[in-house]
């Protein structure tokens, strides 16, 4: 009778667990098809990406980038045999100059016009140590070395240096070396689904495809969680939601600033800028700064224009220029119906990407290739 009731616990046992395990890789098979979209059709394009995001956190998304591996990192407006080399940087304001068809043949035909060339390695949420750093890639890495650097710093780059990107980084001798990317953490920048995915679709077929995705399931539910606990043990329960850095998160450092935050935040400015300075074969760089549509409304009270006027002041740089907007923007007839209706990030809708937001770089950046 015991030996009767040890078989009966067993297999209940057996069957409980296979009824779970079938559940996980249903939940994952039903996850893996929503996702399928976002995956990379190569391992090249999977491997370059991993590679990359390893130490910049993140790179461009798979779904609108890769026709080149490497677009998730840069891609070439236009490429001429001889000519200065200018490299764009930023976040999404950048990046959708490849995005914007009119915005890119504003820039294809300054360059036409000016017998430049022009690299845009502007990524989603790129602030100051990212660019750093991915600046010190595209050198080294892709033997790109421009004379011309125009760096577009948004509002929300505080947020991001500060909440995204300062519990990341990995330093050496004091200096910032890379900045982690996110694993396990379900947050907005964090690949291991997609990667994880990605690698069972390239080397899977079915039914094996299906217990793979069963233990990877299986597997990010236990770490997750996991982390999770980590997470609220380490912030508090009434605190567990800033650990994402959602755009709330990321927003309250312009309703206010306290002196650390700045102070990060300014140094990872001039932490890149002194580089810049250092580098010969910098002729010029443009700092660009764009107000949005809560400093209209003197909601917002912290404006980057402002840090970036201080930082100018303060030091005694050499190839430093600021296009500052805010000192246009105040007084533009009717400002607020420049920006995306309902964006949160402030956008600019695409006319005024292209007749505002790049005429006015690119008048700029004819003056300093004039000068120089």
């Amino acid at each position: 009778m015991l030996k009767k009731n040890k078989i009966f616990i067993f297999f209940s046992f057996f069957l409980f667990g296979t009824f779970i395990y079938i559940i996980f890789g249903i939940f994952a098979f039903l996850d893996f098809n929503k996702n399928k979209k976002n995956l990379f059709k190569t391992y090249e394009d999977l491997n370059f990406h991993m590679r990359y995001s390893e130490k910049l956190h993140h790179l461009r998304d798979s779904n609108r980038w890769g026709e080149e591996k490497n677009d998730y990192l840069f891609s070439t407006i236009s490429k001429n045999k001889k000519g200065k080399l200018v490299l764009l940087q930023g976040d999404s304001w950048m990046e959708q100059v490849q995005e914007i068809d009119e915005s890119l043949k504003l820039f294809q035909d300054f360059s036409k016009k000016n017998d430049i060339n022009i690299i845009n390695g502007g990524i989603t949420s790129y602030a100051p140590t990212l660019m750093s750093l991915q600046y010190k890639f595209l050198k080294t890495d892709f033997d790109i070395n421009p004379s011309v650097v125009v760096i577009y710093i948004d509002q929300t780059d505080i947020g991001d240096e500060i909440c995204r990107y300062e519990p990341s980084k990995k330093y050496k001798e004091k200096k910032v070396i890379e900045v982690k990317n996110e694993s396990f953490t379900n947050k907005i920048y964090d690949y291991t689904k997609i990667y994880q995915y990605s690698n069972i679709d390239l080397n899977s077929d079915y039914p094996l495809k299906f217990f793979r995705l069963s233990n990877f399931q299986l597997k990010y539910f236990l770490i997750r969680n996991y982390n999770r606990l980590g997470e609220i043990l380490d912030v508090g329960w009434k605190n567990r939601g800033t650990v994402k850095c959602r755009f709330k998160e990321i927003q309250k450092y312009l309703f206010n600033l306290d002196k650390k935050s700045k102070s990060l935040f300014s140094e990872s400015i001039i932490n890149y800028l002194n580089i810049l300075e250092k580098d010969q074969n910098i002729r010029d760089v443009l700092l660009v700064s764009f107000p949005h549509k809560k400093h209209l409304t003197k909601e917002y009270k912290i404006n980057v224009s402002n840090l970036i006027e201080n930082i100018i002041q303060n030091r005694n740089y050499i190839k430093v220029t600021h296009l500052n907007f805010s000192k246009y923007i105040y007084s533009y007839k009717d400002a607020e119906k420049i920006y995306l209706q309902g964006d949160p990030s402030s956008h600019l809708n695409e006319t005024y990407h292209s007749e505002l937001f790049v005429k006015k770089i690119l008048e700029k950046l004819k003056v300093l290739l004039e000068r120089s």
